[in-house]
């Protein structure tokens, strides 16, 4: 699919939520222009309109939970910058989950690296390290420990600590 076949979006909620969040000709098209404005408002539509099938995905379709397109959305408006931070802090709190303890962590870090709560981001180090959980990888412990790293030298840009290595 090309950009031209989504200038109107309906073909676009059409998609699987999984299709949708995880291909790269659902909302990332437009992420990867650096559209992210456009992106969040696409899933957040796209939410709006698609809501029960996300929660009750349809016989042998791939899940894709609300809360990671909520994250998703913050993550984009994260991108764009400082003044979208207030809004990217609500759609980071609808990304909590109840089955995950890392993945809460990382979201509860993300949050703190935002706000410059770095007692925040520590807690969430400690938490991902302690964890029981047999799968740590959604607490992607590399990106918290560089959240941490950026508030101690006073980095504020949300997308540096991405792309630095990760221990």
């Amino acid at each position: 699919m090309t950009l031209e076949n989504f200038e109107n979006n309906e073909a676009m909620f059409q998609m699987s939520p999984w299709d949708f969040d995880q291909s790269p000709n659902g909302w990332r098209m437009f992420g990867s222009t650096k559209e992210y404005v456009r992106a969040a408002s696409l899933i957040q539509e796209y939410i709006a309109k698609n809501r029960d099938w996300i929660i009750n995905p349809r016989e042998g379709e791939k899940m894709v939970g609300l809360e990671l397109m909520y994250f998703h959305i913050g993550q984009l408006l994260a991108s764009k910058g400082q003044e979208h931070w207030p809004e990217v802090v609500d759609a980071f709190n609808h990304s909590f989950d109840e089955r995950g303890e890392c993945w809460n962590a990382y979201v509860s870090a993300t949050i703190g690296f935002l706000q410059n709560d770095i007692k925040r981001v520590e807690d969430a180090v400690r938490t991902i390290e302690t964890s029981q959980e047999d799968d740590k990888i959604s607490g992607n412990l590399g990106i918290v420990k560089n959240f941490k790293k950026a508030l101690e030298i006073g980095e504020r840009d949300y997308e540096k600590p991405y792309s630095w290595p990760r221990d």
